[in-house]
């Protein structure tokens, strides 16, 4: 079984969940707080991948590689080093738990 090298996992990211909390006026607001700090590999996807992307019908335009982590779902978000914010279009789970491929949609590309 092949290990994910942990000299590959470069980057560290940051992935967040939407919380519901009370407002200040005993409304409901949402917002992003931390689920987990992470080392990824962070890649662009090519033009095939994205065009394969597609196809499954996603719109995914980065790929992050991390260790496993239970509970990463599809629609967190995960901040990149640069601070670019990405939302997990799906998850590909490698290996029987081993480590997870985040398919993401840049959400503010300048």
């Amino acid at each position: 079984m092949a290990l994910v090298s942990s000299g590959i996992l470069d980057q560290r990211i940051t992935i967040n969940r939407l919380t519901v909390v009370r407002g200040p006026l005993g409304g409901h607001d949402e917002t992003w707080a931390p689920y987990a700090t992470v080392w990824a590999q962070m890649q662009d996807m090519t033009g095939r991948e994205i065009f394969q992307a597609k196809a499954m019908g996603s719109a995914a335009t980065k790929l992050f590689t991390i260790r496993y982590l239970a509970g990463v779902k599809p629609a967190m978000q995960v901040i990149a080093p640069d601070g670019t914010v990405c939302r997990i279009e799906w998850i590909r789970s490698v290996t029987r738990k081993e480590y997870l491929e985040l398919y993401c949609l840049v959400l503010d590309d300048d």
